[in-house]
C-alpha cells in the first residue's frame, strides 16, 4: 500500500478544481471570495458569465425515470489525503469507476465542504462531499451526498486524519468508499458546474437524496481543519431543469 500523506500546506488539485501558483488566489471570503472570481483573473471569467452554475437549490421540477448509477469502486483501501488550503481532499488510486448512461467516470478524487453547497428544498445541511470523475473524453461527473448530524459514523474514522488525531497512523487507513454510495440510488440530476475556478460549465451533477448521517464533532473536524466555510453561495438556476 502506498505511503498515506497528509499535508496541511495549500497545494493545487490535478483537475483544475483549485488554482496553482500561476494562477490568482482565490478565497471563500474578503476581496477575493467568491463574488469576485471573475475579477481575478480571464480563466476565471466563467465564475461570472456563466449561465449553468453551481451549486443551486435542489428541487425536483420533472419526476421522471433516471438511468441507474452503478458504482463500481475495485481500489477502495488506499487514499492520499490532502489539505489544498480550499477543501480536505482524499485523492485515490486508479481503477474505480461509474457508469451511468453507459459511459465510464473514473474516480479522480473526493473532497468535503462545509457547510453543504447545495441546498435541498431551501435546507442547507452541515456537510458535503463530492466524488468527482472524469471520462476518458474528460469530461466532469461529479456524484454529490449531503451530510445531518445524528450518530457517529464508524467508517469516517478510518479516514487519516481522524485516524492521525487519535495517534494511529493514517497509512494504515481501510478506508472503503463504497460506504458513501452503499444502496443510494435515489438522486436529483442537473448540469452544472465546478463550484471553484475556473467554474468550468458542462459537468453532470448527480446529487443524491438520501443524507449520510455523521455525528457533530466528526462534521467539527474537517471545519476546523480549514478553519473557515468553505461553501461557494447558491447560484441561479436560469433556464435548467432539475431531474429526480
Amino acid at each position: 500500500m502506498q505511503r498515506l500523506i497528509i499535508l496541511a500546506a495549500a497545494l493545487a488539485l490535478p483537475l483544475g478544481l483549485q488554482g496553482s501558483e500561476a494562477t490568482p488566489h482565490w478565497d471563500y471570503e474578503g476581496p477575493e471570495g467568491p463574488q469576485h472570481w471573475g475579477e481575478l483573473a480571464q480563466e476565471f471569467d466563467m465564475c461570472s458569465r456563466g449561465r449553468n452554475q453551481s451549486p443551486i437549490d435542489l428541487v425536483g421540477q420533472v419526476d421522471t425515470d433516471l438511468p441507474e448509477i452503478r458504482f463500481d469502486y475495485r481500489q477502495p483501501f488506499e487514499v492520499n489525503e490532502v489539505n489544498t488550503g480550499h477543501a480536505i481532499q482524499e485523492d485515490v488510486i486508479p481503477g474505480n469507476y461509474v457508469s451511468w448512461l453507459d459511459q465510464r467516470f473514473e474516480l479522480r478524487q473526493f473532497h468535503f465542504h462545509s457547510p453543504s453547497e447545495h441546498t435541498v428544498g431551501g435546507r442547507l445541511y452541515d456537510m458535503e462531499v463530492h466524488l468527482v470523475h472524469q471520462n476518458e473524453s474528460g469530461e466532469y461527473l461529479v456524484v454529490g451526498l449531503v451530510f445531518e448530524k445524528g450518530e457517529h459514523n464508524e467508517m469516517m474514522d478510518q479516514l487519516p486524519s481522524f485516524r492521525a488525531e487519535r495517534g494511529e497512523d493514517p497509512a494504515g487507513s481501510n478506508f472503503d468508499y463504497n460506504e458513501f454510495v452503499a444502496q443510494r440510488q435515489h438522486y436529483f440530476y442537473y448540469n452544472g458546474s465546478l463550484t471553484t475556478p475556473p467554474c468550468t460549465e458542462g459537468v453532470r451533477w448527480l446529487v443524491m437524496q438520501e443524507p449520510i448521517t455523521a455525528s457533530q464533532q466528526q462534521i467539527q473536524h474537517y471545519h476546523d481543519l480549514l478553519g473557515f466555510d468553505n461553501n461557494r453561495p447558491i447560484q441561479p438556476r436560469n433556464a435548467r431543469v432539475v431531474l429526480e
